[in-house]
């Protein structure tokens, strides 16, 4: 398990930068992912150990996305539901201001995660494959394109929507300085790389990587 000096620690984490020399990496995903140790005891103070956390986890005591997950390095993406199911808790991991944070759901919205479309590939006629943003892959017949948004059903593994990025759109900034704001999408560029987007301050022009198309 690979591990950095607390220096090195990304600061839309909402952790004090200093404490214990080092913390834990992501076993993937190293530059935006949250472990689970670090989510668990360092976030939503669940734990006040590694080794309570690890026995947490051994025990198959929690969830990301639906799925029981036992690596203390194991990451938490954007978006991401954790859920400890003997607490009868879940959480989502939200931009929050400057900073990404948990947010306590339940109900629908524990069930679903929206997510970017970031390539596609054609596998047969009518039949393409759907490559997105948490390194997941459907197979689809639906249109699609790449900057669109799926909305998923973590309950049922399945498609539940597709969000087109098209003039009109909701969106929302998932970084640089507007980062967790929402507006909607004026005029997309020739090139389609850079989208006039009306916030409440005014119009602003960013990058298709910053947005998330949303419902």
């Amino acid at each position: 398990m690979a591990h950095k000096t607390r220096s090195e620690m990304p600061r839309e984490w909402p952790i004090a930068r200093k404490g214990t020399k080092y913390y834990t990496v992501a076993n993937h995903d190293t530059g935006k992912a949250i472990p689970l140790v670090i989510a668990l005891r360092d976030i939503l103070g669940i734990v006040k150990t590694r080794r309570e956390a690890r026995y947490m986890l051994l025990n198959g005591e929690l969830k990301v996305n639906g799925r029981i997950r036992k690596l203390e390095a194991y990451p938490v993406r954007l978006f991401d539901i954790v859920s400890i199911d003997k607490m009868k808790k879940s959480y989502k991991l939200i931009i929050d201001g400057k900073k990404v944070n948990f947010k306590e759901v339940s109900g629908k919205e524990e069930n679903k995660k929206t997510v970017k479309i970031i390539g596609k590939v054609m596998l047969a006629k009518d039949k393409f494959q759907m490559n997105l943003d948490d390194g997941t892959n459907f197979i689809a017949k639906e249109k699609f394109g790449t900057g669109d948004s799926v909305v998923l059903s973590l309950r049922e593994n399945k498609i539940e929507k597709i969000v087109p990025m098209k003039e009109g759109a909701k969106v929302l900034i998932t970084s640089g300085k507007h980062a967790g704001k929402e507006g909607k999408v004026l005029e997309i560029k020739s090139d389609k790389k850079e989208y006039s987007i009306k916030l409440d301050e005014g119009e602003v022009v960013l990058p298709l990587r910053t947005l998330l198309a949303v419902d």
